[in-house]
This record gives C-alpha cells, sequence and structure tokens, in this order.
C-alpha cells in the first residue's frame, strides 16, 4: 500500500558554536541583572537591538526567512524582523511552558551552555485532532507516526533549533546544578506596503 506524508512539522537544526562563545559573555551580564535565587528559571529584556548581539541576531533572521522561503513561503511579500530575543537561564528542575508564539512565523533556541543533564526542547505533535482519538503506543527510541512528542536530549553548545511559531514547545527541566543558558527568539513580519519589483 501506498502512503504520503502530508502537513510536515519541521524542526531545523544548526551548529554554530562560534557565535555562541562569542555571544555567552553579554547573555550572562544581562542574565546576572535579573538573576534571583528565589526563581530557577530567568530570562534577560529583549536583546534584540544589543550591539554584541548583532551577528547572532542576523543570522537568526536570515536563517530563518531561508527556511520559511524553502517551505513555499512568498517571503519577498512581507518584512521580516526579530520580535523577540532574550537570554535565558534554566536550573534546579526547573523549565518552561508549553506554548506556541502568536503573530509570529518562527521561533527557536540558541543553546550557549547545554550541560548534560540540563534542559533541553520538546516539540509536540501539532495534529490538533490526533489527540481527540488517540490510541496507546508503544514508547521506545525510534520515531514513528504515533509519537506525540520529540525531545532533543543532545544539544551542545551552538545548537540553534528553529521551528514554525505555531508549533508547540518547551524547555524540559534542568535535573543538575550547572545552569542551561540560551537564546529563545521569535521571527515576527509585517506585509510589505510597496515592492520594489
Amino acid at each position: 500500500m501506498e502512503g504520503y506524508a502530508y502537513f510536515p512539522a519541521i524542526v531545523y537544526r544548526d551548529e554554530r558554536p562560534d557565535l555562541a562563545e562569542k555571544v555567552l559573555p553579554t547573555c550572562v551580564k544581562y542574565l546576572d541583572e535579573v538573576s534571583n535565587s528565589e526563581f530557577p528559571l530567568c530570562q534577560s529584556a529583549n536583546l534584540g537591538n544589543e550591539p554584541a548581539l548583532q551577528e547572532t541576531a542576523n543570522y537568526l533572521l536570515l536563517s530563518a526567512v531561508d527556511l520559511l522561503r524553502g517551505q513555499g513561503y512568498e517571503v519577498d511579500k512581507y518584512d521580516f524582523y526579530l520580535q523577540g530575543l532574550w537570554a535565558q537561564e534554566i536550573i534546579g528542575g526547573e523549565g518552561t511552558n508549553v506554548h506556541v508564539h502568536k503573530n509570529s512565523q518562527m521561533c527557536g533556541w540558541f543553546f550557549l551552555e547545554a550541560p548534560q543533564d540540563g534542559a533541553y526542547p520538546v516539540y509536540y505533535d501539532s495534529r490538533m485532532n490526533k489527540a481527540i482519538s488517540e490510541l496507546d503506543f508503544m514508547q521506545g527510541e525510534e520515531i514513528t507516526n504515533a509519537t506525540n512528542t520529540i525531545h532533543f536530549r543532545k544539544i551542545l553548545p551552538g545548537t540553534v533549533l528553529f521551528s514554525n511559531s505555531w508549533m508547540q514547545h518547551q524547555l524540559s527541566g534542568n535535573r543538575g546544578e550547572t545552569p542551561t543558558r540560551c537564546i529563545h527568539f521569535i521571527v515576527s513580519h509585517r506585509v510589505r506596503l510597496c515592492s520594489m519589483s
């Protein structure tokens, strides 16, 4: 029997340890400003305009637009911009809630420090109606059509993950004493008022 895989939900991965090394000191500086021992998860203010992060911001934005173009979108009709770019630090069993990003197109994480038992990204099945009549499935290492979450456990400093903003995602709880440090980012768009063509 033939099978057809339609409506894919794709997570893209790149490795940029060179950029991670450059931006880590700046991100740590901003994280130190908001760090509070009572909260095991801290997030900086939006750092999208921080001069020390411009090379990384440009890389994230241009990569996201290229990925959207590759998905078949008419990206030349829009102006894309980084709506948010935050440094995050996760320690002490904490993680983030499952979420999506409204009014945006792409999002992701750029890992700066990734300890072996640190927080890692989890992506959830985007097929909303599947949960209505879900069967039990065999848990295993192999990813099948029945799998409902994808866990990216093998994260390194410099790992960058991109996904469409409508995919539910979260950071798992950090199980170790060493913090996981990353940048979480969102790419949004505006309709271009006039075209140069």
